[in-house]
């Protein structure tokens, strides 16, 4: 059973998946919104941010401040265009000006100026600011020079007015060229680093080790240096080829549907394919504070069907591994068969008291529809291989190896064990013999399937020759 997650408050409840056919959303046109920000997160620690804003135009030369950028903002990526008319208006000259005011700040524009120093013991001093550092402050009053130390001494500085040029905000101040006078919608984007976003996954596996539940949460953390407040949200999923400089930010394209989504029923995120990537769009907005790490359910399936799998080999050092395998498959599971972003999964199951009891982690890469997961849990306290070479003969350009590889259950049940052997497999090799029959993997790879009865042992043996190939 697919579980739908419908609004929360703390935490936004969210799904995606394939949704139903249905008449596509009618498309406003961007002029026609209003304002409003739109933000595509991608897993590679950017966002592309795309901003709709009303500014008072000047005709002719004027200078206009575009405040509330993200700080960490890539200045040289910065796009500007008016929507309602377009062309009315260019921009001629940009500054990015980060230099924001704080104490020094302060102090700094204040210098021969007066102000008024409060103690910590109630005493006010006022005078001429001279000159200051980190431990005092330098005046000139009535009574002479007076040196103030500021640690554990100053309680309050008081200045008359906050000096012109200083900045509160992150701000792009621009140079615009403008055709009239008046009001324009104008769209503004830019690339800007420190917001990304991932994926945690969950799957509970029941007492009988057949099924288990899938569960998905997007973790989106924002360490722009600004809020982003009723934001459309995409998450693209993909790894995207990026550089240092000029990197491509689209001005234009698909618009978001404002009357998509709300807290209804349906899917809260759909998710479709874009380019050779997929993004995850949210139907719904949301608020990305800075410096917040909001979670949002993804999903949630049950009754996912499962292999569970033991694995040792050339590269297991002696131990078996336990492997739960399942494919990424509508068919098989209905809520599954759809691209699944790459993110740890911690695997948890059922105890004989209801309980969930943690039984290991792994990591899934992006995994399209179709793809079978091939989870690693741990390794069998159980079953123990003892894997050796048995016999090294050298003949010239010719050499024969005979491996052993001894596997012991310990349980009271059967278990079916894969064997992974590791040959040579660009040389010419052929098995001189075998104990069990090998399913090819690669070039490089076999697989010896083998079954080991409740308290017995089994073992596996094969001798491969290794000698030159011929070269016409």
């Amino acid at each position: 059973m697919k579980r739908w997650i419908t609004t929360g408050v703390a935490l936004l409840g969210l799904t995606f998946g394939e949704t139903k056919a249905a008449d596509p959303p009618k498309v406003i046109p961007e002029a026609e919104q209003g304002e409003g920000v739109s933000l595509t997160v991608y897993n590679q620690n950017f966002v592309i941010v795309k901003e709709r804003r009303k500014l008072e135009l000047v005709k002719g030369r004027g200078v206009i401040k575009f405040k509330d950028v993200a700080s960490t903002i890539l200045p040289d990526t910065v796009q500007f265009g008016t929507l309602r008319d377009p062309g009315i208006a260019r921009v001629v000259e940009q500054n990015y000006e980060f230099d924001l005011v704080g104490a020094n700040k302060l102090l700094e524009k204040y210098i021969d100026r007066d102000i008024a120093i409060v103690t910590q013991d109630g005493e006010t001093i006022k005078g001429k600011l001279l000159s200051f550092d980190d431990s005092q402050l330098m005046l000139k009053t009535d009574t002479g020079i007076d040196l103030l130390p500021r640690i554990g001494n100053v309680k309050d500085v008081q200045f008359s007015a906050l000096p012109g040029g200083l900045l509160t905000r992150p701000t792009l101040v621009w140079k615009l060229d403008s055709k009239n006078t008046g009001a324009e919608l104008v769209k503004v984007a830019y690339r800007a680093n420190e917001m990304s976003w991932r994926v945690d996954y969950r799957a509970r596996l029941n007492q009988a080790g057949d099924r288990l539940s899938l569960a998905g949460w997007v973790t989106v953390t924002n360490n722009t240096g600004t809020s982003y407040r009723n934001a459309q949200v995409k998450l693209m999923a993909g790894d995207v080829n990026t550089i240092n400089t000029n990197p491509i930010v689209p001005t234009s394209g698909p618009p978001p549907n404002p009357n998509s989504g709300g807290s209804g029923g349906g899917p809260a995120f759909v998710e479709k394919t874009f380019s050779d990537y997929h993004l995850y769009e949210m139907q719904r907005k949301t608020d990305l504070l800075d410096r917040e790490t909001k979670q949002i359910e993804l999903m949630d399936i049950d009754g996912v069907t499962f292999d569970k799998k033991y694995v040792t080999g050339t590269q297991y050092r002696n131990k078996v591994a336990v492997v739960v395998e399942f494919e990424n498959d509508e068919k098989k599971t209905p809520g599954l068969g759809i691209p699944l972003p790459k993110g740890p999964i911690r695997l948890f199951q059922v105890d004989k008291d209801g309980e969930l009891e943690f039984i290991g982690q792994d990591s899934i890469d992006h995994t399209p529809r179709h793809e079978k997961l091939r989870l690693s849990v741990g390794n069998a306290f159980d079953i123990v291989a003892e894997r050796k070479l048995v016999q090294l003969t050298q003949m010239g350009d010719v050499s024969e190896q005979e491996w052993e590889i001894r596997l012991r259950n310990h349980t009271n049940k059967l278990v079916k064990i894969e064997v992974i052997e590791k040959i040579h497999g660009r040389t010419g090799w052929k098995l001189l013999k075998q104990s069990h029959q090998f399913v090819p993997h690669d070039v490089d790879t076999l697989i010896f399937p083998a079954e080991v009865k409740a308290d017995s042992e089994t073992i596996v043996n094969y001798r491969v020759r290794y000698s030159p190939i011929a070269v016409p």
